[in-house]
Order: structure tokens, then sequence, then C-alpha cells
């Protein structure tokens, strides 16, 4: 990802093009290798919060907060975790019933995979599937049949986030050198928070 990137945070309402995250978890795992490469830098090893510094001030990405985690592969992948869309998941799939048991707004996780639902919860599904934990006690699931699952069976477990951000193999760090992140440790309250209102006022100019 670079900070020219396209990030916007309205939502069309055109809800058939909208998928339960992705129907083939190797679609996401080929995107995440072309992107391979060395390995990260050391402060980066492990996920963080990103804080957007005001240098991002007029951009898509003014006043967010990310959870970034590195990929095995090089690169680093999140979600934007304070950019509420104003949508109900019922809206993107009125035919689901469970869906309109969701009481959350989905939220813009970043601008790669756009129209693509993924679910972040705090529990790993029972059956595994295909996931991702950027860190100890947070899971993303990236499989459409897993989301369903999620969605029918504790519909107000996980948070829905609609994209998500990658970046290639030092791209963070370059931006991190620009100033245009502030970064701070990770936790699952900050990155699953109750409400994101306030959020980036709360931890912007407190770095690590």
């Amino acid at each position: 990802m670079t900070m020219s990137s396209s990030f916007n945070s309205r939502v069309e309402f055109q809800v058939k093009p909208y998928v339960r995250s992705l129907s083939l978890f190797g679609a996401v795992f080929v995107l995440f290798t072309i992107l391979a490469g060395t390995a990260c830098a050391a402060d980066l090893s492990q996920a963080v919060i990103l804080v957007a510094s005001q240098r991002l001030a007029g951009s898509p990405f003014a006043q967010t907060v990310v959870l970034a985690a590195p990929l095995p592969q090089g690169g680093h992948f999140g979600f934007v975790v304070n950019r509420p869309s104003g949508v109900k998941l019922e809206s993107l799939f009125p035919e689901q019933a469970a869906a309109h048991n969701v009481v959350d707004q989905v939220y813009v996780g970043g601008p790669m995979l756009p129209r693509s639902i993924f679910a972040v919860t705090r529990t790993a599904p029972d059956n595994g599937g295909n996931v991702l934990s950027p860190m100890p006690g947070l899971v993303v699931i990236i499989n459409g049949s897993a989301v369903d699952r999620i969605i029918e069976t504790a519909p107000n477990d996980a948070r829905y986030f609609m994209g998500l951000m990658i970046w290639g193999p030092d791209e963070l760090d370059e931006e991190i050198d620009r100033g245009a992140w502030e970064v701070h440790p990770a936790d699952v309250d900050t990155a699953l928070p109750s409400s994101s209102s306030g959020l980036w006022k709360s931890l912007s100019g407190i770095t690590i």
C-alpha cells in the first residue's frame, strides 16, 4: 500500500457486489505471496497500532487508527479500526436473516478488496477454517463460509470489515520513517474497541 492509495470511507449501496470475505482462501494467499520479500524491520515484527500523524491530514487516512501485523511472507496487513461505515450488515446481505441480528455497523477496513467482508473476533471458529491471527487473542476470518457461520451462530461476537490494508515488504517501514504514523504497542481492546469514537484523539501524540 502506498499513501496515494484510494480509500473512500463512503459506502455505495450496491448490495449484490459484496461478498462475505473471499470464497477461496487461495486468492488472498496469492495476493500476499505477490508482496513477499525480505523480513520486516525488528520493531514491526509483532502487531502494532498505527495512529495517523498530522502528516496525513487531508488524506484519506487522516485521523485513522490501524491494527497492522506482519505477514509470514513479508510485508504487513491490517485494518482501520476506527472508521465505521454507517451501514449495517443487513443492508449488505438483506437475504440473510441472521445478518439482521448484527447490532454494530460494518467498518471500513481499508482500500484493498473493498467489496469483501472480513470478520474479526477474539475466538477462532470451532472448525478452524481459513483464519489469520495478527496477535494473541485476535482472529481474522477470511473465508466466506466461515464468516457465514459466525453470522449465523454468534453474529455479535465479531466485528465486520469491508476491505483491509496491505503493505508490501518495507513499505510500512518507509511510511513510518516519513512520519506518517505514530507506533503504539498492540492490544486487543484497542484493536476491537467497544466504541471507536474519540480513539484517534486519545492515542495521538503518544508514541513508543
